[in-house]
């Protein structure tokens, strides 16, 4: 009996100590068409192209959507960390401002990548800026 409540205990501490996640695809729903989107990130930016991923990642029963929105190749991007985290808010804003719900996200990730193709090897460096909803 002592055998089998060691093992139940310990089980339950194995259980206890692990992270459960698990993440699912959330495609944003926007109010604006495709161009609109686009011609209002150009006035911001200029850039080889945009990718916005929806996701909702469930940490230990925890939800929290992301939208992640790349900035690939994005010319005359500030080096200074204000300015750069002053365009990523505006970028950010400009696409929650596009949603249809302006809540279905919690948080803005907008990542900056500069993306290099040499031969068939392709080379990705990327900074970017994380927001809370609430503060777009």
């Amino acid at each position: 009996m002592l055998k089998l409540l060691t093992l139940a205990a310990l089980t339950t501490l194995l259980f206890a100590g692990c992270t459960f996640t698990t993440t699912i695809i959330k495609n944003p729903i926007f109010s604006a068409s495709n161009d609109s989107i686009k011609a209002a990130l150009n006035k911001l930016v200029t850039f080889e192209h945009v990718t916005l991923n929806g996701q909702e990642i469930t940490t230990n029963g925890k939800a929290n959507a992301e939208m992640e929105i790349d900035v690939i190749n994005g010319q005359n991007i500030p080096e200074d960390d204000k300015e750069m985290a002053n365009l990523a808010a505006q970028i950010a804003a400009s696409i929650k401002s596009a949603l249809q719900n302006k809540n279905e996200y919690n948080t803005y990730k907008v990542l900056f990548i500069k993306r290099n193709q040499k031969g068939g090897v392709t080379e990705s460096n990327w900074t970017g800026r994380v927001f809370e909803s609430k503060d777009l």
